[in-house]
């Protein structure tokens, strides 16, 4: 049986709606006319886009954005996204960082920007504070810090003391240190400030003075200040409301923010255990000793320095109150503001481990506890529905803490941002437009079935830049490429976004087999800081269970405080679990999660520890388990794995075999496997039962039954199967057997032609090798391939291409033949005749070779790969009867 699946009341296998469908940001560097908008969002349609969110870049000018015209151009666009059957989203800002409504939020209202708190400790009576810079900011280049400052540098002024301490060297506790701030001096200077105590510093005593300084220059807000969240909404959304009318809360009906953060700052004087500044204001010295029964001065002093036992408690204090005014100062007016115009609130903060599985992994070099980029599932709370960030194309933990954070809050899976960062060259703005196809599809199979729902691509263009300007950001060619709809396999992208799309749908309705419950240690990354062992701990659990294809999802406190326990399972966020991993936690404070985690231990459940036993805020409370000093390798950890009791399909493949299972609302298993192996790798499924292959190339199921499965997957399959088990005898059945060996193999070495496009002549080419090593470096774009080759009898006949950069195109005789945009390149060529025949082949390249020849982002590998680069072979099977 072979049909379309179509679930009723629900989206379609065969059709999948926009909320499945890859959406994207569609940059905009300046103004598109009616007919650009017309035709760029209808072919964004056809290659399978379901939602589009406009995206002014640095590349238009900030005077532009939110004026008349850019109003009037967005309200066109949305327009035609309706007419067209296109969902719209709101993306909140200009460039990047929600918050500043490029420059609005603080042009006339200078009090809002961005206000930090800076220290330093000296063993004298005086002291400065000064060198201030912004390394995060400014190392993305000269254009990126005139984006984000008049002026293109920060320059801080408006000082004020807020706390001055003097304390023993070796401080053991809170009652040691004393509050000299009304005996101290302060005097702004030149890019800084000097302080200066009366009276002698006493031996063995050091000075440590905190001052707060606003970016004079900076146009970034200060998310600690209600006041800097109200205006954002009033000069930089209700704009949009305004221009739009009734197509917001229809068309458009979410609003996404992006990373919303102040700069991390350092400075000369900077040491400690709090890696950059704060932000600061009023409301935050009272809400602090509210929260944490202690001084101000006695707190912030805490922050830096080790001052005792009571250090990290009077750290949470000070971390959960600065996170709290964030959210409640500039989430909740987002949140407010969607509310009124029938909108869903999604964006994604600053995720540290961006690219990779350890929690500061990615933006190493900053310190996470300053922004809104450490309590994921407190933002969450903000969110109607998840989003995360997502950089680059291998395996990463971004779309698996997304869909942990979601069913914490009654919902699940993710959307996920994805954007390219350049790996031939250290500018990393440069992007990748060396991007295949093979690569785009593997990582959106492979962020499904970590968790994701939709991928919104990073991005697509409005324009392609300009040759001979080398500037990053500035020239949309070098804005974080590729823009997907300016590369040469553009034509092959539909089958990429239908294909994963019904792989979404087919996971939506699965609940996750997750036997490994993951702690998500908030309070320790608060108390211990990025560099403590908890972040890598935490990120090598992940990222060994996810190369094992073993299911498992992240708790929070609250969740381990809410769990059920019974009979050796813990049941939280709508999933069961087995195993508990406590990752380097050294604290946990809730006493309810932690008494959870001792009955999950003492009913039989199954707790590993890594690194130190997690004490509560108040002392050492040992907690059950099993303790190794690091993670346990994939063979240790694949060993402890197996002991766990489960209930899931067997599953025989090797490790190359990516695989997802969960139940649907039916009760049947879904089972998704992918094959990351070069090669072919066989799979065998228990079934014992009714089994059906959802095709997600081609929207069809088939059904049969069987007792165990075998599945013949070439390199790159992707297979979907649900599965349920019955009463009866079943035999064993194959559902893919490898490809018949041939009777004869044709190849084709010789008398190859080649055009770089179709209005040119052809000219002798050789297949040994790319048409860039054979006078075309910078082509970038379809090079037409053809040869004649003769049957001396009729045969079925398969094209096999073992060396193609980066997409094909068949046709035989003038007649198409199918088209692959993956290894391995392989295309049915049907029966063909006695005689004289003639192929030819349209090979699409990437566009690295032309836009970046003669730049310096080329790297060492250019010029790229490209066309054929073995000689095409013909597999000739016997004619079928």
């Amino acid at each position: 049986m072979t049909s379309p699946a179509f679930r009723p009341g629900g989206p379609s296998f065969s059709e999948p709606g926009p909320a499945f469908r890859m959406a994207a940001y569609w940059f905009w560097s300046s103004l598109p006319t009616d007919d650009e908008i017309e035709r760029q969002l209808s072919d964004f349609r056809d290659k399978g886009y379901g939602t589009i969110l406009i995206q002014a870049r640095l590349g238009m000018p900030r005077a532009l954005y939110l004026s008349e015209p850019f109003l009037e151009r967005y309200r066109k666009a949305v327009e035609v996204m309706r007419r067209l059957g296109l969902a719209a989203g709101l993306y909140d800002d200009y460039n990047w960082t929600s918050g500043q409504a490029g420059g609005r939020t603080v042009q006339g209202a200078p009090h809002l920007s961005e206000r930090h708190l800076f220290w330093a400790t000296v063993d004298r009576p005086s002291g400065v504070i000064d060198g201030i810079e912004a390394p995060f900011a400014t190392g993305m280049g000269a254009d990126i810090a005139e984006w984000i400052y008049e002026g293109g540098r920060p320059v801080f002024g408006a000082w004020d003391l807020v706390a001055a301490v003097v304390h023993p060297e070796g401080c053991t506790d809170p009652s040691m240190p004393r509050d000299v701030t009304d005996q101290l001096r302060l005097t702004p200077r030149e890019e800084g400030c000097e302080f200066t105590l009366s009276g002698e510093l006493p031996a063995g005593h050091r000075l440590t003075v905190f001052a707060a300084a606003r970016c004079l220059t900076s146009r970034l807000i200060n998310y600690l200040m209600p006041e800097a969240g109200a205006r954002f909404v009033a000069v930089g959304l209700e704009p949009y409301a305004e221009a739009l009318g009734d197509l917001m809360g229809t068309t458009l009906d979410f609003l996404f923010f992006d990373q919303p953060a102040p700069q991390f700052y350092r400075w000369r004087q900077h040491r400690g255990n709090l890696g950059n500044a704060p932000l600061h204001a009023p409301a935050l010295g009272p809400a602090v000793e509210a929260a944490s029964g202690a001084s101000f001065a006695t707190v912030l002093l805490a922050l830096v320095h080790d001052i005792g036992p009571a250090t990290a408690r009077l750290r949470l204090a000070y971390y959960r109150t600065y996170a709290r005014l964030m959210n409640e100062a500039f989430f909740m007016p987002l949140r407010d503001f969607c509310r009124q115009h029938g909108l869903r609130l999604t964006g994604h903060e600053i995720l540290p481990h961006i690219g990779g599985y350890a929690l500061n992994g990615g933006f190493s070099s900053i310190d996470p506890r300053i922004a809104p980029a450490v309590d994921f599932f407190g933002i969450d709370a903000m969110r109607d529905e998840t989003a995360v960030d997502v950089n680059n194309f291998g395996p990463q933990l971004s779309p698996k803490l997304g869909d942990s954070v979601a069913r914490a809050h009654g919902r699940s899976r993710t959307m996920a941002e994805i954007y390219a960062t350049a790996t031939r060259t250290t500018w990393r703005g440069a992007g990748q437009w060396e991007l295949t196809p093979a690569t785009f599809r593997a990582q959106a199979i492979r962020l499904h079935l970590a968790g994701m729902r939709q991928l919104v691509m990073h991005a697509l263009y409005h324009k392609d830049g300009r040759a001979g300007d080398m500037r990053l950001f500035v020239n949309p060619r070098f804005d974080f490429a590729p823009g997907l709809n300016f590369e040469p396999w553009w034509n092959h992208h539909l089958d990429i976004a239908d294909e994963t799309a019904r792989l979404s749908i087919f996971l939506e309705d699965a609940v996750p087999s997750t036997p490994v419950a993951i702690f998500y240690p908030l309070a320790t990354a608060f108390a211990e800081g990025p560099r403590h062992a908890h972040a890598a701990h935490f990120g090598a659990w992940c990222a060994a269970l996810a190369a094992l294809s073993r299911g498992h999802m992240i708790l929070d406190e609250a969740a381990l405080a809410g769990a059920r326990i019974d009979d050796g399972v813990l049941h939280a966020n709508g999933l069961a679990f087995r195993a508990l991993v406590l990752p380097a936690a050294t604290l946990i404070v809730s006493a309810e999660a932690r008494a959870a985690i001792d009955a999950f231990a003492a009913d039989g459940g199954t707790v590993w520890i890594s690194g130190q036993r997690p004490t509560s805020a108040g002392g050492v409370e040992p907690a059950a388990g099993r303790v190794f000093p690091e993670p346990p390798d994939g063979a240790a950890l694949a060993a402890l794995l197996d002991r766990l009791d489960s209930d899931m399909p067997a599953i025989h493949a090797s490790p190359s075999i990516l695989r997802f299972a969960g139940r649907d609302a039916e009760g049947w298993w879904r089972v998704a496997l992918f094959n990351e192996a070069d090669g072919d790798e066989s799979v065998e499924l228990a079934v014992g039962g009714d089994v059906e292959i959802w095709n997600a190339m081609d929207g069809t199921i088939a059904a049969r039954q069987a007792d165990r499965l075998r599945l013949a997957l070439v390199a790159q399959d992707l297979a979907c199967l649900r599965i349920r088990p019955a009463s009866g005898d079943f035999a064993d059945a194959a559902w893919s057997e490898p490809a018949e060996p041939p009777a004869e193999i044709m190849p084709l070495p010789a008398g190859w032609s080649f055009r770089p496009a179709e209005d040119a002549a052809p000219a002798p080419i050789a297949v040994d090798r790319g048409w860039q090593a054979q006078g075309h470096p910078d082509l970038s774009g379809t090079g037409i391939y053809q040869c004649g080759f003769g049957l001396a009898r009729p045969a079925c006949v398969v094209l096999d291409l073992p060396g193609v950069s980066v997409a094909v195109e068949a046709e035989i005789d003038g007649r198409p033949r199918g088209r692959r945009a993956r290894p391995p390149f392989r295309l049915n060529l049907g029966p063909l005749g006695a005689g004289s025949h003639v192929l030819t082949l349209k090979v699409a390249n990437t566009a690295a070779n032309r836009y970046y020849a003669g730049t310096p982002y080329a790297g060492d590998i250019w010029p790229d790969e490209s066309g054929l680069t073995a000689p095409p072979r013909l597999l000739l099977l016997p004619p079928k009867a």
